[in-house]
């Protein structure tokens, strides 16, 4: 008798009128609404037989006779195992064996965030990300959320937004195992833990295993310096997405000078063995700035000699409280350009993306885009309990989970309610901006830039991004010369 279960990196949703289901081992996912929806609710992380679940699901329709539910249900989860959302087997022992896993040991593991938008294009499937852009704008819904657990860290990085003064803070345990109850409840998928360090907490083990329970998609963010073979193995316990990590530079001089932790470096990299030995998906940040300006080309490098993703930020964000000294470390426009040189010269993930078209295709659908997901489908919960359309925008609370129910802030918050009336239109001049499609132009480093005003974008932005845009398009007209 046949069995079939969601794979362990599968997760599914509903929401509404449609059902969602989403892979963070493939980064692959699909929507489907009418029978599709339907028959994704008769999935589970508990083999059950495909003979029970069809008997459940002959009830919700009419005018279908079992025999018809019975096979297009079997070609259902035929085609979902197909693509690794579920397995199937005449015994559970068999399914075991038959679940699909991540490794390094793969030809191309895929440790890229998983941004649950990445459809695998079955023809005539919607396109996940065209369709949510649409849906959640209309219908706001916290798909992803991240958690401060604490600010407390035991680095002092240069660039930080978190300032440095105001780290000395853990949230309560019992207020977050509450949260990740209601973010359970309100359909969330996404699970970001971080800091500070989030390592510090002491009781981070706690909630990473509820995080388990409740059954989010978990990424974390930490500098891994405090991370021993006990979490290792906690890490592969809870079946993590990703392990998101800074590595500054493969000089150990230049990395400390940026962390202000002597032997960070040390303690970083061998970290990263014990995470990349335990197949435990790992993704490399390479912030660049003064100190290290020389050294993300060594970084990424290194990460693709061991299969390991990295991506860099090079515009840097000026502290939560609106202090800018942090920027002093921020490069000027011409080492910027010789950072994107390295950049579309080395970074694989950033040729790729040159080849997808413009964003701004359809000016007109563009226009009425959110600019980014805040207010929209995330949301951020600090340390000190207050909440934030996102963690650098730590200047705009927007509710406090110690006193409200975050469906409540969701909901009713004037400040989020007006965030989803700001879009691409809102920046009139940058609609017409010949750069637009190389911008990355951001509400809260606005914000946090400019004293408090997310519409004042700064000149560094705009020149930023017409610099990416001749050098992009050199880089593509010495390929078309290359290939004469």
């Amino acid at each position: 008798m046949k069995l079939v279960r969601l794979c362990k990196n599968t997760f599914i949703r509903n929401y509404g009128e449609f059902g969602y289901i989403t892979s963070q081992l493939t980064k692959h996912d699909r929507v489907y609404n009418d029978a599709g929806g339907v028959f994704l609710t008769g999935l589970s992380r508990k083999a059950r037989t495909v003979e029970n679940i069809v008997q459940e699901l002959f009830a919700k329709f009419e005018d279908v006779d079992f025999k018809t539910i019975n096979d297009d249900f079997t070609d259902f989860i035929d085609e979902l195992e197909r693509h690794s959302y579920v397995v199937t087997g005449q015994s559970e022992a068999e399914i075991e064996l038959k679940e699909p896993f991540f490794s390094y040991a793969a030809e191309n593991p895929k440790t890229a965030t998983i941004n649950f938008m990445e459809a695998d294009r079955k023809p005539g499937m919607t396109d996940t990300s065209a369709f949510f852009y649409e849906h959640f704008h209309e219908r706001p819904t916290i798909f992803a959320a991240q958690i401060e657990l604490t600010n407390r860290c035991n680095e002092r990085c240069v660039h930080c937004y978190i300032p440095h003064g105001k780290k000395t803070t853990d949230l309560d345990t019992d207020i977050v195992i509450d949260m990740l109850n209601q973010f359970a409840e309100m359909g969330t998928v996404g699970l970001t833990l971080s800091g500070g360090e989030m390592f510090m907490h002491q009781d981070v083990e706690k909630i990473l295993r509820h995080a388990r329970e409740k059954d989010f998609s978990i990424s974390v963010l930490s500098n891994v310096t405090l991370i021993d073979d006990q979490m290792v193995s906690l890490l592969k316990d809870v079946n993590v997405n990703v392990v998101q990590v800074s590595v500054y530079s493969m000089n150990p001089i230049e990395h400390d000078s940026i962390t202000k932790l002597p032997g960070s470096h040390q303690m970083t990299l061998a970290a990263i063995e014990k995470l990349l030995n335990a197949d435990i998906p790992i993704q490399i940040s390479c912030p660049v700035m003064k100190g290290n300006r020389q050294a993300y080309k060594n970084v990424l490098t290194w990460a693709y000699g061991k299969k390991i993703k990295a991506q860099t930020d090079f515009i840097m964000m000026a502290m939560a409280d609106g202090d800018t000294s942090n920027l002093a470390h921020r490069i000027s426009i011409p080492e910027t350009e010789e950072l994107l040189k390295d950049i579309i010269g080395v970074d694989e993930d950033y040729q790729q993306a040159l080849d997808l078209p413009p964003k701004t295709l359809d000016l007109e659908k563009y226009s009425r885009q959110p600019v980014c997901g805040v207010a929209v489908d995330n949301i951020c919960v600090a340390a000190d309990g207050n909440v934030y359309p996102c963690s650098g925008w730590q200047g705009y609370q927007v509710g406090d989970v110690k006193n409200q129910r975050i469906s409540d802030i969701w909901e009713n918050s004037e400040k989020l309610k007006y965030l989803r009336t700001v879009t691409n239109g809102s920046f009139a001049g940058c609609l017409t901006c010949e750069a637009k499609d190389y911008c990355a132009m951001c509400l809260v480093r606005n914000y946090n830039e400019s004293g408090g005003d997310m519409f004042k974008i700064n000149q560094h932005f705009c020149e930023s991004a017409f610099l990416n845009k001749r050098l992009v398009e050199e880089y593509k007209n010495s390929k078309v010369a290359d290939s004469d």
